[in-house]
């Protein structure tokens, strides 16, 4: 399922390239569209996940993982705007519950669909360091989730999302620009079900360093 989630995802970033570049060749903008893809680690902050309808909570901390990304967007020489497809995921470390902490198991992940916004800052050297924030939906999930190896979370939820980031990119060739950034992605509060059907609020709230790579047309 996340495999055809991202290859979709891919292909309507594509999509948005094709059209960018059409646009481009028709000369109706002074600027130029691009095509990005990215990849790093992500921090994902410990969550408290909150019960509805009686007092207990437990928080669930992950380990560092991963982020991967692609982007079709429009180069306006100072701003550049953006369609963006990524996808996030954490594995669970520990559960734990007041007085007691457990071996976790399964993970977190977040597939967003984002439309960002960028400012370059121009200078006369071949690196351009940038400002950038985005606005979006997620499909937060939480995968099989489990402490000391018994399962007790196993759902999803598609919430708002939002990001803000900063970089730097270096133009090494012609069209072709490297790309270091980092990004702070969080969530509306998902709300998942554990495994007897009781609901609960938790959180999503992650540090991004990306390595990416932006090609002009």
């Amino acid at each position: 399922m996340k495999l055809r989630n991202w290859l979709v995802g891919c292909s309507i970033c594509l999509i948005f390239g094709f059209m960018a570049t059409s646009v481009h060749a028709q000369g109706l903008y002074g600027g130029s569209p691009y095509l990005s893809v990215h990849v790093g680690a992500t921090w994902l902050d410990d969550a408290d996940n909150d019960f509805k309808g009686f007092p207990l909570t437990f928080k669930s901390e992950y380990d560092t993982g991963y982020t991967v990304g692609a982007a079709a967007g429009y180069d306006f020489n100072m701003w550049r705007a953006e369609f963006e497809i990524a996808y996030r995921q954490n594995d669970v470390d520990k559960i734990k519950i007041p007085g007691e902490t457990f071996n976790g198991g399964g993970d977190t992940s977040a597939l967003s669909f984002m439309v960002n916004g960028y400012f370059d800052i121009h200078n006369q050297s071949a690196f351009t360091p940038y400002l950038g924030a985005g606005i979006g939906l997620a499909r937060v999930s939480a995968n099989d989730w489990k402490a000391e190896g018994e399962k007790i979370v196993d759902d999803s939820d598609t919430v708002f999302a939002y990001q803000l980031g900063a970089g730097v990119g270096w133009e090494f060739m012609p069209n072709l620009t490297l790309d270091l950034g980092y990004r702070y992605f969080a969530t509306a509060d998902p709300e998942f079900r554990d495994v007897d059907g009781d609901k609960f609020e938790s959180e999503y709230k992650s540090h991004n360093l990306m390595l990416g790579l932006r090609i002009g047309f």
